[in-house]
C-alpha cells in the first residue's frame, strides 16, 4: 500500500469538514471547530504547525441531530463510527475516510478505520467543583469499562504511548476479561451517564470524558453564538466567544506553547487501500 503524504492527509480532512460544515449549515446544526483546530482557525486561519488533524465540538442537541443526519446519508466513501451505527469503544463519534487505513503499534482500537475527523458532544457539568471532578472521574471508570470490552486481541490497550500502552495491558486486562464483547450495552450506559446534568440548570459544559487534571469548565454561554471562521481555504465555523473558551482551556493561548505541549497524531501511518 501507498503511504499517503502529509499534503494528501490535509486534503482528506479538509473534504471531510467542508463535507460536515455543509451538512451543518443545510440542517440547522450549529457546530464549531475545537481545541487545536480552534486555537489554529483564530492564530493561523488554519492548521497549527504541529497539528495533524481536524476537531469539532456540538452540544449535546446538534450531537445528536448531526448523528441522525450522518446515519442516514453518509456518501459511500466515508463512514460514521458511533456507537448506534457500529462498533465503538469511545463516547464521541468521528467520520473516517474509507479509501484509507491507518496503521499503528500502539492504538488499534478503531482497527481498519481510516483518516478521521473527531466529533465530541458538550454535556453539562455541576456547578460545584468538587462534584464534577467526581462526575468526570465516575464517566472516566465507565469509559475505561468500554474501551476494555474490545474483543480485538490487545486493542483495549489502544494508547499514545508504549509506556501507556504496557500500562492499560496490565491494568486493565481484568476488565477485559470481565466486560468482553459487551460493548453495545456500556455504550449506552456511558452515554446516558454523559448527560446526567443536562436536565438541571448548571453554567458550565464540556465533553465530560476529558482527562484529569485537565479542568476545561467552560461557560455555557460561550455556545450562544457562532461565526464564521477561515481555515485553510475553507470558510467553517466557531463560537464567537473563542477567547474565553481558549483561555479557559490553555491559559494565555498567545503565546507559543511549550514544546512537550504540541501534541498530534505521529503513532499513525496512514495508507491508501
Amino acid at each position: 500500500m501507498k503511504e499517503v503524504t502529509k499534503d494528501e492527509l490535509k486534503k482528506v480532512q479538509l473534504d471531510m469538514i467542508d463535507y460536515l460544515d455543509k451538512t451543518c449549515r443545510e440542517n440547522g446544526i450549529d457546530y464549531s471547530l475545537s481545541a487545536g483546530s480552534l486555537l489554529g482557525a483564530v492564530k493561523y486561519q488554519g492548521y497549527i504547525p504541529w497539528d495533524d488533524d481536524i476537531d469539532i465540538m456540538l452540544t449535546r442537541p446538534n450531537y445528536n441531530r448531526l448523528m441522525e443526519v450522518l446515519m442516514a446519508q453518509t456518501p459511500d466513501i466515508y463512514t460514521l463510527l458511533y456507537y448506534k451505527a457500529q462498533e465503538a469503544y469511545l463516547p464521541m463519534a468521528k467520520l473516517y475516510d474509507n479509501r484509507t487505513i491507518a496503521s499503528s503499534k500502539v492504538d488499534t482500537l478503531n482497527q481498519g478505520t481510516g483518516i478521521f475527523i473527531d466529533i465530541f458532544p458538550l454535556d453539562s457539568l455541576p456547578d460545584d467543583f468538587a462534584e464534577g471532578e467526581s462526575f468526570k472521574k465516575q464517566v472516566r471508570k465507565e469509559v475505561t469499562h468500554l474501551t476494555a470490552s474490545c474483543p480485538r486481541g490487545l486493542s483495549y490497550a489502544s494508547a499514545e504511548k508504549w509506556q501507556y500502552f504496557m500500562g492499560k495491558l496490565i491494568l486493565w486486562f481484568p476488565y477485559h476479561v470481565r466486560y468482553f464483547g459487551k460493548y453495545r450495552t456500556l455504550a449506552e450506559k456511558v452515554d446516558i451517564l454523559m448527560q446526567k446534568y443536562n436536565d438541571k440548570n448548571t453554567k458550565y459544559c464540556n465533553y465530560v470524558f476529558s482527562p484529569p487534571k485537565r479542568t476545561g469548565y467552560f461557560d455555557k454561554a460561550i455556545f450562544a453564538d457562532y461565526e464564521n471562521t477561515v481555515f485553510e481555504h475553507l470558510t467553517l465555523r466557531k463560537v464567537k466567544e473563542h477567547d474565553t473558551y481558549l483561555t479557559e482551556l490553555y491559559g494565555d493561548w498567545r503565546q507559543p506553547p511549550r514544546n512537550n505541549q504540541q501534541r498530534n497524531h505521529s503513532y499513525y501511518h496512514w495508507y491508501w487501500k
